[in-house]
């Protein structure tokens, strides 16, 4: 269900990369840097490998099928949201995150995870549990009905692409992923557990927008407050621009970010705020079951 005139899939061997756009930037405006959401069901086709994600995932209790209530900023319900992930036949997995608005906007997003084989060092988990991420796709519609583009993140290829309604593969808009690929747009909750069990104290990495062209940013993630509430340990997550080493850490807690909380004892996710899209308002995304205040979220 890749939009109509959207390339369904990415060629992915003997590809070189032709770069447009800015292809390493921090912004001003967090409200620019949203991971923009995947459409629908995506073709996945076997492929010879020119490039992997230099991350390492774990496959535990953030990859796993919910529902969620879209609330906005004021804690009013505006909306339904789903997470579903999959196994496939050769053992790959599949998460889709929709996230809708009853007003009509829409962001969804779809990662293929792949195992790694052997349990690599530096892997956490046993070799089944860890997962790198092969490819993402990314699309938005807003709630007047604009489509917003199509963004791809073929790890393997290297690249990040941008595709306007009705383009053909041949008319995107490319820029390579230069050094470690170290890209997530989709799999955040599984980025972050180390994070959420206190593991590691930052996470660096970046994430992909299409504004006038693809765009990759630098962005950090540090744990935040845990707060108890109704006998539940929840934990949050911030995650901003990362400016480097040379800005001081008081300077970064005074930039805007966005957040994700999880269980502190199960690692389940619980919920996230970001921007619905590029354009959109921003929403907070609650696991079915639970309202803003329950959580603790302000």
């Amino acid at each position: 269900m890749a939009g109509v005139g959207y390339p369904p899939t990415m060629p992915r061997s003997s590809v070189t990369a032709p770069t447009s756009g800015r292809a390493h930037s921090t912004p001003n405006s967090l409200a620019r840097l949203t991971p923009i959401a995947v459409l629908g069901a995506l073709l996945f086709e076997p492929t010879t490998a020119v490039a992997e994600s230099s991350l390492f995932l774990e496959m535990g209790a953030g990859l796993e099928a919910i529902g969620a209530t879209t609330f906005d900023q004021a804690g009013q319900a505006i909306g339904r949201s789903d997470f579903e992930a999959w196994t496939e036949d050769d053992g790959s997995r599949l998460m889709r995150v929709t996230m809708r608005t009853d007003a009509g906007g829409q962001n969804v997003s779809q990662a293929l995870l792949a195992p790694v084989a052997g349990g690599l060092a530096g892997a956490p988990g046993t070799a089944a549990e860890t997962l790198r991420v092969v490819e993402e796709r990314s699309h938005s519609t807003t709630a007047d009905g604009k489509t917003l583009p199509l963004l791809v993140i073929d790890h393997r290829a290297g690249r990040v692409s941008c595709y306007d309604a009705g383009n053909t593969e041949s008319q995107g808009r490319h820029v390579a992923i230069e050094g470690d690929d170290r890209v997530v747009n989709v799999p955040m909750q599984l980025l972050f557990l180390p994070l959420a069990r206190g593991e590691v104290d930052a996470v660096r990495f970046q994430i992909a927008a299409c504004e006038d062209g693809p765009t990759l940013y630098d962005m950090i993630a540090v744990r935040g407050d845990t707060r108890t509430k109704r006998g539940r340990r929840v934990i949050e997550v911030e995650y901003r621009p990362d400016f480097g080493k040379a800005v001081a850490w008081l300077a970064a807690r005074l930039l805007p970010s966005f957040s994700f909380w999880f269980d502190a004892d199960s690692g389940a996710y619980l919920g996230h705020r970001m921007p619905l899209h590029r354009k959109g308002p921003e929403i907070t995304l609650v696991r079915q079951g639970f309202t803003p205040p329950e959580l603790g979220i302000e």
